[in-house]
């Protein structure tokens, strides 16, 4: 009411005016006296004042290439019209055109882009084709829905429930594979949430079996850590070392651990030093996350425990004891981007983690600590909530030297569903065999 009563006091002040052929006199042009605003927001109003407007009057907003957009008008008098800017138009600089007795350039007008009806917006990366998107806010309105585009222009709707936290919808199986922007549709305008959305086909949900490092060794040998899993009744974890000679490989040593029923992992077979051995159990919620790493720490007599830490968007933010070191954890758009003195470098958006793939940083992570590695064993089967959206391009490592930093590429190999089998940077590498 307050809005209308205003425009009511602009329109009749307009009103009030001498008319305008009276006041330029019959050589001028009637529409110089016209007022704009200089700036509007897509989806707002916008009140063009003039005095000679007539019941038939229409607007458009044309664009700097050309493109009509006709507008809804709220309010018309021979002295105002009151019309509301497209919501999904781009922002930019518009010609308001107006037909009435011919077509008359009314003057320029500057658009900024439509605020997000959606705030606290949070979606994966992507999903896999039959099963369910969801995505997070506050502002979806029932019959709300997603279009998905891929690059050549092909529009495919999905409909969408609203859910408590935000929406859901499930991606058709007959969707293909690969890059997609995702838009939001409401109230007939496309939002668009997402310019670099990764389908992926077929229900999919590999299980890690084994990770495998690679590193240079004595000569021109590698030295070869294995880490095999299994998730069957009871779970077990075998550490292996082998001497990699050219296509040979000669097994040194391994260990094989066997879990309890009380989240205990004992050693049945020891075949490296005893000092090298390692106790260790963890602490699940009712969902299966990890909440708590108790570890026997190389040279050390008794176990140390290590919390695990979430934040509010499932992101871990620390594993932390009290009796030792702490590991924080930074993370930027939902990548984790620092460990301890490591840092991880995200500059290809199109580098997207497949949504149920586990999360390569981890994997990094786990097998570079030497000193403490069982610390972040839950990792290798999966007992965290969230993985990195996107995949890092650089490794940044402190420099051996002692000062600064130095920066490596990393590589990626991905199987045919979009998994990456492979991580390498320099002459080391990582990879990872599912089941």
């Amino acid at each position: 009411m307050k809005r209308l009563l205003i425009i009511f006091a602009v329109l009749l002040a307009a009103l009030s005016c001498s008319d305008i052929g009276d006041v330029q006199g019959g050589g001028a042009n009637p529409l110089d006296d016209c007022v704009l605003p200089s700036v509007v927001k897509a989806g707002e109003e916008a009140l063009v004042q003039w005095n000679g407007f007539t019941g038939q009057a229409r607007i458009w907003m044309v664009s700097e290439d050309g493109k009509e957009h006709e507008v809804t008008i709220e309010v018309l008098t021979d002295s105002g019209i009151m019309f509301v800017v497209p919501a999904d138009l781009p922002a930019g600089t518009y010609v308001i055109m107006m037909e009435q007795d011919g077509r008359k350039e009314l003057g320029t007008v500057e658009v900024l882009a439509a605020d997000m009806p959606v705030t606290g917006l949070k979606l994966p990366s992507g999903a896999v084709t039959g099963e369910e998107l969801v995505i997070e806010g506050i502002g979806f309105e029932d019959g709300c829905s997603v279009m998905l585009v891929d690059a050549d222009g092909n529009e495919y709707p999905v409909a969408a429930s609203i859910t408590v936290s935000g929406i859901s919808a499930v991606l058709p199986d007959e969707l293909a594979k690969g890059s997609y922007a995702l838009y939001l549709v409401q109230d007939g305008v496309l939002w668009l949430l997402s310019d670099s959305f990764t389908v992926h086909r077929g229900t999919l949900m590999k299980s890690l079996a084994r990770i495998d490092l690679y590193t240079p060794y004595l000569n021109s040998s590698e030295l070869k850590l294995s880490w095999e899993i299994s998730h069957e009744d009871p779970v077990t974890l075998t550490l292996s070392q082998f001497l990699v000679e050219g296509e040979e490989q000669t097994l040194q040593a391994y260990d094989l651990y066997v879990c309890d029923a009380d989240g205990v992992f004992k050693l049945e077979h020891d075949g490296f030093e005893s000092s090298n051995d390692i106790e260790m159990s963890y602490t699940r919620d009712a969902e299966g996350i990890v909440t708590l790493s108790d570890v026997l720490i190389y040279g050390k007599s008794k176990t140390t425990a290590f919390a695990w830490t979430y934040d509010a968007d499932g992101n871990l933010t620390e594993i932390a004891s009290s009796a030792g070191s702490f590991r924080s954890l930074g993370y930027e758009a939902g990548n984790l981007t620092t460990f301890r003195n490591v840092g991880f470098i995200y500059n290809d958006p199109q580098l997207v983690n497949n949504p149920s793939a586990p999360d390569v940083v981890w994997a990094y992570m786990t097998m570079m600590e030497p000193n403490d590695p069982f610390v972040y064993f839950p990792y290798l089967l999966g007992w965290y909530r969230k993985a990195s959206v996107n995949l890092p391009d650089v490794l940044r490592l402190p420099s051996p030297m002692g000062s600064g930093t130095e920066d490596h590429p990393l590589a990626y190999t991905f199987d045919e569903d979009g998994y990456v089998v492979k991580m390498e940077w320099g002459t080391s590498s990582i990879e990872f065999i599912f089941l």
